[in-house]
């Protein structure tokens, strides 16, 4: 979602393929906001690692390497039906429930600071430059992910912004509603769950994979209460099987398995989104994992 400067509490984006942050050719600025659905977390995990990769699909050509840093959100906001059109660098018309620079909510409810109320403490950074996949992790964006599973309330996501010290800066990238999901922000989280011994075979559901993302390569890794057949495939974000990295007997404990980022044919494999899925038993756990090129 992106909150327009150009022409305050006048365009939103709710429904759109991207979302902006820097400044564009005129020094309006852009900022977005970004939430992700952590219910499916205990809200007692206690929270090992963070990353949040997003896809930047255009660049200003006069922009340049920029910082783009991530900001806890202080207040609720929506997304409307507003769905620019073209390269959406200009927005649209707000719909109801759209945020804006001036609304959490288009348009009955405001932010108490135009441009969105955040966090000034800086949750992570990165600098952006060409085109590709970028990856935010902070022992800091660490912490507001074990905050929202603790405070569910307290999940208004994060602000993004760009360099808005000069322009042109402008940095678009891919959001949810993208047609490509290779290019969607993607939030990894890891954290243990506990293993029920008394169950034969039982998996311990803390399946991980590091570094992640990674290039060429990343070591996936899994532990086991008793011995077990174990099944551990490698999937693209389609669904296709890319490559079965054990298929056999394991025995109890942790076991660990690098995937160097190749097909069962031995073909480097497209930048994306991959899913490790393990099977032990009746068990089975998934896990996704970013390859960077």
């Amino acid at each position: 979602m992106t909150l327009y400067g150009e022409v305050p509490g006048g365009q939103a984006n709710g429904a759109g393929e991207y979302f902006f942050t820097g400044k564009n050719g005129v020094g309006a600025p852009y900022r977005a906001l970004l939430q992700f659905d952590l219910s499916g977390i205990p809200t007692d995990a206690p929270i090992l690692g963070a990353t949040l990769t997003c896809y930047m699909s255009k660049t200003n050509v006069n922009a340049g390497p920029r910082w783009t840093t991530v900001h806890r959100a202080l207040q609720d906001w929506g997304e409307g039906a507003s769905d620019a059109s073209g390269e959406e660098g200009a927005g649209a018309g707000p719909q109801p429930g759209d945020a804006t620079w001036l609304h959490t909510f288009f348009d009955s409810y405001f932010w108490f600071n135009t441009g969105g109320d955040f966090d000034p403490t800086v949750s992570a950074s990165q600098l952006v430059g060409d085109i590709g996949h970028y990856s935010w992790s902070d022992p800091q964006l660490t912490q507001d992910v074990q905050d929202w599973i603790q405070n569910p309330g307290s999940n208004f996501g994060w602000l993004l912004m760009g360099d808005e010290y000069a322009y042109p800066t402008s940095k678009r990238f891919n959001t949810k509603e993208n047609p490509n999901p290779d290019t969607w922000p993607v939030l990894v989280i890891h954290y243990p769950v506990a293993v029920d011994e008394g169950q034969p075979g039982a998996v311990q559901l803390s399946l991980s994979a590091y570094p992640n993302p990674f290039n060429p390569k990343t070591t996936v890794s899994f532990s086991l209460a008793k011995a077990e057949r174990v099944r551990l495939d490698v999937f693209d974000i389609n669904g296709r099987a890319v490559r079965n990295l054990l298929d056999g007997p394991a025995a109890a404990g942790r076991h660990e398995i690098v995937w160097d980022g190749a097909d069962s044919q031995g073909s480097p494999q497209a930048s994306g989104v991959y899913l490790f899925r393990v099977q032990a038993g009746e068990q089975r756990q998934t896990l996704k994992a970013i390859l960077l090129k």
